[in-house]
């Protein structure tokens, strides 16, 4: 590669990083499952549990669905550096930094060109889902993390170095079962090794399958020997395991299969493509050459969208998104020389390029309204009394425990309006926060606010008049884009 093209490379990087280490506490603003998984790392720091103390009312259990590494993970550094919206997030986007470099291992080992490796790691960099993800303080990004290293592993297996074999294969069941332990959804790619497996039985001689079967039963043991350490220690046992998982069957419907509610969005259109350049491939007859990349890509592309809640729709894609990627990019600039598809797949790059330079310059042109530290001072100047309560919505949860306080969910909480107005009544919070978007405002007030409280401030930000943020509020996906909100105090 020609020196000026490393030039290039490294300043879009370094200008890619910059980005989003500058603006990580600003975009976006606080919502439900960063507010969540920071109430279940404080359960964990204070008490090795794993509650989700801002919605006990609606989830009075545990929460031990998702494993507990990412939680470990974030009391640690928590306790290390503090409890902020930046240290919050940061893991997030370290680790989703490292999956990339993770990619760039996998494309080499596929066999992917510099071109095609860099147009991989672009396609997935850029595209819009995997950066919002990058701020979401979510687990997503180190289940990835312990999943394409597990793989990268997987491939240093050398069947006739018996030491070798032994140590990589636990090491690559070890790490599947931290995946799972990060967050169970990573299920979708397991299937990868299935097919590995069954396409390695098929096509390796008769002395090498005993090998084989001994390399994925070694896989086997080192899964289960962390796994099941988690099932003693965190439920009890493989009985109160089960039930668990019977007592939470409704949650686990809504986070798996395609659901009934499909909706196409362009994620669904990259889903087709992908299909597309496997069909044209298989036509051509190039599929048995290039199957590395096949086994690596497809089943995990079609496991997604069949497993994952929402899966067709977009939900959750970015941690498919390197399977989809690399199977696109491998198809179409690696191994098929066809000036079409490769126009296609760069223009979609380029598409997912030129999203991202918008978001880059509305997030630089809206900084005042999204300030957290700024929009704090405005609403703790209202919250005169410390170290009290605070029930509002996601939005003000930093701000309410930067001020001492406890702090209890409004939104998805309870079954209906009634049972939460009547427990709000019961634990008499000191202060109420609702954000302008608020749906059920009205009849909290009617019902609680303007009988147990009363309205101390309307805060109104006044650096929400840009044309983008005019234009932005119309677009259906931008539900709050601003700290605007009312506050209610108890009454003496």
């Amino acid at each position: 590669m020609k020196k000026i093209y490393i030039i290039i490379l490294v300043a879009a990087c370094l200008l890619y990083i910059s980005f989003h280490l500058i603006t990580l506490i600003y975009s976006p603003l606080p919502w439900f499952d960063e507010v969540s998984f920071g109430c279940i790392t404080e359960s964990y720091l204070k008490n090795h549990t794993f509650f989700e103390t801002e919605r006990i009312l609606v989830v009075p259990g545990e929460k031990l669905s998702y494993g507990p590494l990412f939680f470990m993970w974030q009391a640690f550094i928590v306790k290390l550096f503090g409890f902020t919206l930046f240290n919050m997030r940061i893991s997030c986007m370290l680790f989703g930094f490292i999956d990339l470099v993770l990619v760039y291992k996998v494309c080499k080992k596929l066999g992917f060109s510099s071109f095609a490796t860099g147009i991989a790691i672009c396609f997935i960099a850029l595209e819009p889902n995997f950066n919002q993800f990058l701020h979401s303080a979510r687990m997503d990004y180190l289940m990835l993390g312990f999943f394409l290293f597990s793989y990268l592993l997987y491939i240093k297996i050398n069947t006739k170095n018996t030491n070798k074999l032994i140590l990589y294969s636990l090491l690559v069941g070890i790490l599947l079962s931290c995946s799972m332990l990060t967050n169970p959804r990573i299920i979708f790619a397991l299937v990868l090794y299935i097919f590995l497996f069954i396409y390695e039985v098929y096509t390796f001689e008769r002395s090498e399958k005993k090998l084989v079967i001994i390399k994925y039963i070694l896989i086997t043991v080192g899964f289960l020997a962390i796994y099941s350490l988690w099932i003693q220690f965190g439920y009890g046992g493989i009985n109160n395991f089960i039930l668990n998982n019977k007592q939470n069957s409704q949650v686990m419907k809504e986070h798996v299969g395609i659901g009934t509610s499909i909706s196409i969005r362009y994620n669904f259109f990259i889903f087709l493509y992908a299909i597309i350049a496997f069909v044209i491939l298989a036509h051509k007859k190039m599929l048995r050459p290039n199957i590395n990349l096949l086994l690596f890509g497809l089943p995990a592309t079609i496991s997604f969208i069949f497993i994952v809640g929402g899966g067709i729709s977009g939900r959750y894609y970015a941690i498919a998104s390197p399977f989809v990627s690399l199977l696109i990019v491998g198809i179409t600039i690696n191994i098929l020389h066809n000036k079409l598809l490769k126009y296609i797949t760069i223009c979609i790059c380029c598409a997912f390029g030129a999203l991202f330079l918008f978001k880059v310059i509305y997030i630089l042109s809206t900084l005042p309204q999204h300030d957290p530290k700024r929009n704090e001072q405005i609403i703790s100047k209202y919250i005169t009394k410390k170290n009290t309560s605070v029930c509002g919505d996601f939005l003000y949860y930093y701000i309410a425990r930067n001020n001492g306080c406890s702090f209890f969910s409004s939104e998805a909480n309870g079954e209906n309006n009634d049972e939460k107005i009547k427990y709000f009544r019961e634990q008499k919070f000191q202060y109420f926060i609702l954000d302008k978007m608020n749906w059920n405002r009205e009849e909290y007030e009617q019902k609680l606010l303007n009988i147990d409280y009363r309205l101390v401030a309307v805060i109104k930000d006044n650096n929400n008049i840009g044309f983008l943020s005019k234009f932005l509020s119309k677009l259906n996906y931008l539900i709050i884009d601003t700290y605007d909100c009312y506050i209610y105090e108890l009454k003496n």
